[in-house]
C-alpha cells in the first residue's frame, strides 16, 4: 500500500496546538458561582444536594463521573468557598478536572 493514501501520523499532541485552555463563559460562570458562594457559605449543601442527584444517573460519561468523585473528595477535606475556589479555578490538571461538570453548581445562584 501506498503511503500517499495512509499517511503514518504522530497522533501526540503538537507544540504548535497550544496550550489547552478552558472556555471563557465556563470559567465566568464558575466565578460567578464561586462569587455567590462566598457570600452565602450555607449554599455548600446545594452543591451537596447536586453532588447526589448527578450520582444516582445512570449514563453520565467518564469524565462527569470523574469530576463527582474529585468534588466530593474536595467537599469532604474543606467546606471553605474560598479554599473550593482555589482548587477549581487552578490552571492545572486538576483545575480542569474539576471544571468538567459545571453543573454541580447550578442552584448556587438565584440569577
Amino acid at each position: 500500500m501506498s503511503t500517499a493514501y495512509y499517511p503514518q501520523q504522530n497522533r501526540r499532541r503538537r507544540e504548535r496546538d497550544g496550550e489547552r485552555t478552558s472556555k471563557p463563559e465556563q470559567v465566568n460562570y464558575f466565578q460567578q458561582a464561586f462569587t455567590c458562594l462566598k457570600a452565602m457559605p450555607e449554599r455548600v449543601d446545594i452543591i451537596r444536594q447536586n453532588l447526589e442527584y448527578y450520582e444516582q444517573q445512570p449514563h453520565l460519561p467518564k469524565s462527569a463521573k470523574a469530576a463527582i468523585k474529585r468534588f466530593q473528595y474536595l467537599l469532604a477535606v474543606t467546606n471553605d468557598p474560598a479554599e473550593m475556589e482555589r482548587w477549581v479555578m487552578a490552571d492545572s490538571y486538576e483545575g480542569r478536572k474539576f471544571r468538567q461538570l459545571p453543573l454541580l453548581l447550578k442552584g448556587v445562584c438565584d440569577e
